[in-house]
């Protein structure tokens, strides 16, 4: 039986308990106001992690990361999950089928929100139009929805049409960025997510958010899975650094501490009663151009830039031996992964070939170039100083500029300020469209290139429109190499998740495939 399903029926087995907990003044509050003087939640009660990431909203599908999903997965679930061996699971939906090739039936379980009122077709239909109608990143998900023939069947059936055969859409389905949430909550809230629009039908439920410090949270009393969450009270405290994150597991400051710093493994590991954790990722780390600003807009600079980087040198610095250089588009296991592509395109750093291409693209004396790059991330960082050096052999001055999260996308997604960006996407149902569809015109990321060449999305459509996994399989190779000969998006690493939790901690494994995390069959055996 697979890990995860394991772990979901050992976690039926906990008895819940009771949560308690206060709140700090000046803070927002989504979960109602704790009574002056209660106790607050003692340490076996409370499950305390440090993310990455202060989400700055609780909006389903607002934003774009994995450690944004980390926290909001919590609050709102999807239809579907994959689990530690990406084989896809029913969740919220508890049968499925299909009724031609472009019409999908989904029969909901019996589960209520958070708020105890009954989840029902209305609200899948509305979370999905939602995220259509905003144009929100997980749009690039669910772009072969004909959105506008999706309909309400009954209370707990919704007839999802889709403009052409989709073979991945279950899949895709499962992104924790299509999480359901409670359409009547929302409007009776007048669409504020951080004042009363938070209900879903996740395992746990909002108590306080303090901006730039933690996120409170207990547990969702009218849960659909018996006995689950296994620890009533969980914080979410927020730490953007990778260093100061893997200074709270060396000082024991809380009992799971996610993405501490690579370097930081050893010494992590050396603390008696703390252990670094691993899982492998479908996650590759790209340097991005944007194709449609000068001098980026020519392919013999961006291929001049390929020239201009060592990349396997680069990554063995920055990393060690966490993750893998890159040598695919897409990460290993991936369908669509060709091993022979990065070789080809990427693996030939050579600074006079890099000149020589600058020249022949009209720029004889060099050029400037700037990479965007979120604040925070030491070893990020350290891949773009070690650019920066590469770069100046090839007569290409980098300028570094680090932003936080927030004001990053919103530069980016401005499509012509920015001209390098680091990012990394993800092929979280394990095929290389989840990838791709990100790069579609109408999705979140596809700014960041700008590369809105028609052969290649019509190859991209094409091949997700094959339902034979053998054929789409070649097609997604094609399609990567296509993307690969335009030199826009260049494949650094293939991510491996490093954590650490106290050795007390069981239950917990971090999640491979959207990095959403499980925390609802946690417990703290002290």
């Amino acid at each position: 039986m697979k890990k995860l399903l394991t772990m979901l029926l050992c976690g039926a087995m906990v008895l819940s308990l009771a949560a308690c907990g206060g709140g700090d003044e000046g803070s927002a509050s989504t979960g109602g106001a704790t009574a002056e003087g209660e106790a607050s939640t003692t340490a076996s009660d409370t499950l305390t992690v440090v993310v990455p990431m202060d989400p700055g909203t609780l909006e389903p599908g607002r934003i774009n990361e994995q450690a944004f999903y980390g926290v909001v997965h919590q609050i709102y679930e999807p239809l579907f999950i994959l689990d530690y061996d990406g084989q896809l699971q029913n969740w919220l939906c508890e049968s499925y089928e299909y009724e031609d090739d472009t019409h999908l039936l989904i029969h909901l379980r019996d589960v209520k929100f958070s708020d105890g009122t009954q989840l029902t077709a209305n609200d899948v239909l509305w979370s999905f139009q939602r995220i259509v109608e905003n144009s929100l990143p997980p749009i690039s998900q669910i772009m072969d929805l004909d959105i506008d023939n999706c309909e309400v069947v009954d209370d707990s059936t919704v007839r999802l049409a889709t403009v052409r055969p989709a073979g991945t859409l279950l899949k895709r389905l499962a992104y924790p960025g299509l999480g359901i949430a409670s359409k009547a909550a929302y409007d009776a809230a007048g669409g504020d997510w951080m004042n009363g629009a938070a209900i879903g039908t996740g395992p746990y439920v909002v108590k306080e958010y303090v901006a730039g410090d933690r996120l409170d949270m207990t547990a969702n009393e009218n849960y659909w899975r018996e006995g689950e969450p296994a620890t009533p009270n969980l914080r979410l405290r927020f730490v953007s650094d990778t260093t100061s994150r893997s200074t709270e597991a060396k000082a024991k400051g809380a009992d799971i501490v996610i993405n501490i710093n690579s370097r930081e493994e050893e010494a992590v590991n050396a603390v008696d009663g703390v252990s670094v954790i691993k899982a492998p990722a479908t996650n590759t780390q790209y340097l991005m151009m944007n194709t449609k600003v000068a001098p980026l807009d020519d392919p013999l600079v961006r291929e001049a830039v390929t020239y201009a980087i060592n990349i396997p040198q680069t990554v063995q610095l920055a990393y060690g031996n966490l993750g893998y250089p890159a040598s695919g588009m897409v990460a290993p296991g991936v369908l669509g992964y060709d091993e022979t592509m990065f070789d080809e395109h990427f693996n030939h750093y050579d600074p006079e070939k890099a000149k020589e291409l600058l020249a022949e693209a009209g720029y004889p004396d060099g050029i400037e170039l700037e990479v965007l790059n979120e604040a925070g991330d030491a070893t990020r960082h350290d891949i773009c100083e070690a650019f920066q050096a590469q770069m100046a052999a090839a007569g290409i001055k980098l300028t570094i500029t680090e932003l936080d999260s927030v004001v990053l996308y919103d530069r980016t997604n401005a499509g012509d300020q920015h001209q390098l960006v680091f990012n990394g996407l993800t092929c979280s149902d394990y095929e290389a469209d989840a990838f791709l569809n990100q790069l579609l015109p109408g999705s979140s990321n596809i700014k960041m290139t700008n590369f809105d060449d028609p052969t290649f999305i019509s190859m991209i459509e094409e091949s997700g429109a094959i339902l034979d996994e053998a054929e789409r399989e070649q097609a997604w190779k094609d399609t990567l190499k296509y993307l690969a000969d335009s030199y826009c998006m260049v494949p650094i690493w293939h991510k491996e998740l490093i954590g650490a939790k106290m050795d007390y901690v069981e239950g917990f494994e971090m999640s491979p495939s959207f990095e959403e995390h499980y925390y609802q069959w946690t417990t703290l055996n002290k």
